[in-house]
């Protein structure tokens, strides 16, 4: 585990309930992402001024994501040009992989064109995979467009899957050949 991830598993049974609790009052209380981040900042800060361990690993670890995704964004704005179908594309210099410092994974950025061929390969592999996870996600979306066809007056999937006595779940997981 990276040495910045929240180790739960070094959280007490009461400190990981009082942890779900917190994620399930905030995720109840509104679906509006602002404030859900809101009531989150505010009971978290709560939660570190209490001394709670629970709260001290997610606040750093929060922090630490942020900072990261900051020195990403400042890395990323210098960009190499790639010729791809056709068109002439900007994508970063410096690009993340995983690495392994004292026998602990890690990541880090660095400029790609000075990356060992099998690092360009594993890295390749790991984008691969990455474009299967947002194919799978583009099969969810179509299964639910495609109620709307089945059940055109329905306001939306749940809608049309009451109406067409379909269970929702049932007919996402179907293969489409059945």
């Amino acid at each position: 585990m990276s040495r910045y991830a929240i180790n739960r598993a070094a959280w007490s049974e009461r400190d990981k309930d009082e942890y779900e609790d917190l994620l399930a009052e905030i995720c109840n209380a509104t679906t509006d992402t602002s404030e859900r981040l809101d009531l989150f900042e505010d009971k978290l800060t709560d939660a570190v001024q209490a001394q709670r361990t629970w709260a001290l690993h997610v606040s750093r670890a929060c922090r630490r994501a942020g900072l990261g995704k900051e020195i990403v964004r400042f890395e990323d704005r210098n960009r190499a040009l790639v010729s791809y179908d056709g068109q002439l594309l900007s994508v970063p210099r410096r690009q993340g992989r995983k690495v392994k410092v004292a026998g602990e994974v890690t990541y880090q950025r660095e400029l790609i064109v000075v990356w060992s061929w099998d690092e360009i390969a594993e890295k390749r592999e790991e984008v691969i995979k990455a474009t299967r996870s947002y194919t799978v996600k583009v099969q969810q979306y179509d299964r639910l467009l495609a109620l709307r066809v089945l059940a055109p007056a329905a306001k939306s999937p749940a809608e049309a899957a009451e109406l067409l006595g379909l269970d929702l779940d049932e007919y996402l997981g179907k293969s489409e050949a059945a």
